[in-house]
């Protein structure tokens, strides 16, 4: 970790400094913990009246937020340069720009400048990496593989052949790109399973980062793509054929299921699901356990299983609750309505 002047992270981030400009600043913490010697951030101005019971060293606000006897760091996006802050205070590792005589290099494998490659990493046949990219131990690249510049693979990623990486993407340990599809046929019900070829490839578009342990499926003929600037949580699953769209987030343990189809900007919370052949539109945000059973054609945010329109379920979770009350009172009403007809009965009959 670096230590930094507040005038040196205000010049960073063309902040406006409001207290002193030598202060040092040697850690990074919450508002509630963060003690001297530490920066923090305010994300809603609401609070800014507890400020002056912040500990911190420094505490980043925006531009219209001001405060006594309390270093400052007036921008225009408190959390977003929190992290550049962050950033600049864990400068990621520098590489070494070369490539280890224990990897293995196909020799029709072009590798392109300053590329780092560490032992263990298999490169097959007729395929290219991109300037600036690091590789990590046990990676393994198949033949035929285009990879742009600036892509970072930590140890143990599998990019399996013909497969297509844009620029600036990084794979997590454990993750698969280009599996096979999930693709079987039987000629009746009971006869075996045949497996189905799958002869498509993943295409990424750039700036998309995936998670640990995560498969992308190769298309069964045509292409499963990934559209630039989408993020993978860990143990995601996208089958074949899907068309993941721009700008996406896909969090732990969603799965996309074969064809399916989103929007740019779509949102999937953690086990959240998509039935097969389905399309996403673009804006939508899907919670946690949601479980897509037909298109989602208007933006905005779903729950439950199957999903509906947020406000729409908050309602039937309400009533769902309430049955048990609900049986009550009807139990309680049905004795009362017996014992009315009973005494009506007796009436009728005097």
């Amino acid at each position: 970790m670096k230590t930094l002047t507040l005038k040196e992270i205000a010049d960073s981030l063309n902040a406006n400094l409001i207290g002193d400009p030598d202060e040092v600043i040697s850690g990074i913490n919450g508002i509630m913990e963060a003690g001297k010697g530490d920066i923090t951030f305010l994300a809603n101005p609401k609070y800014k009246e507890h400020l002056p019971l912040c500990n911190a060293s420094a505490i980043m606000v925006g531009r219209d937020v001001t405060a006594e006897g309390v270093n400052l760091l007036q921008v225009d996006n408190p959390r977003m340069d929190y992290a550049r802050v962050i950033n600049l205070m864990f400068p990621l590792k520098s590489e070494s720009g070369t490539v280890s005589e224990q990897a293995f290099i196909s020799a029709t494998a072009k590798i392109g400048e300053n590329c780092t490659i560490y032992p263990n990493v298999y490169i097959g046949e007729n395929t290219q990496v991109g300037k600036n990219t690091v590789i990590y131990p046990g990676v393994t690249i198949g033949d035929d593989v285009t990879i742009g510049v600036d892509c970072f693979f930590r140890s143990n990623v599998a990019i399996n052949h013909g497969c297509q990486i844009g620029n600036r993407c990084i794979f997590n340990s454990g993750s698969v790109v280009g599996s096979d599809g999930f693709g079987f046929e039987r000629e009746n019900d009971g006869d075996p399973h045949h497996k189905v070829p799958q002869v498509g490839i993943v295409i990424i578009e750039d700036d998309v980062e995936v998670g640990a342990l995560c498969a992308i499926d190769r298309g069964s003929i045509k292409a499963t793509v990934i559209g630039k600037g989408t993020k993978f949580d860990n143990l995601v699953h996208i089958a074949h054929n899907c068309q993941v769209g721009e700008d996406n987030l896909l969090m732990a343990q969603t799965l996309l299921a074969g064809s399916v189809k989103t929007g740019r900007n779509a949102w999937f919370a953690g086990q959240a699901a998509v039935l097969d052949h389905l399309k996403v539109t673009d804006n939508v945000k899907v919670f946690g356990r949601g479980g897509v059973m037909q298109n989602i054609d208007e933006p905005g945010m779903y729950a439950g299983f199957p999903t509906r329109p947020f406000l729409d379920w908050q309602k039937a979770s309400a009533m769902f609750y309430k049955t048990d009350d609900q049986r009550k009172k009807l139990t309680a009403l049905e004795k009362r309505v017996k014992e009315l007809e009973a005494k009506l009965g007796n009436t009728d009959e005097g």
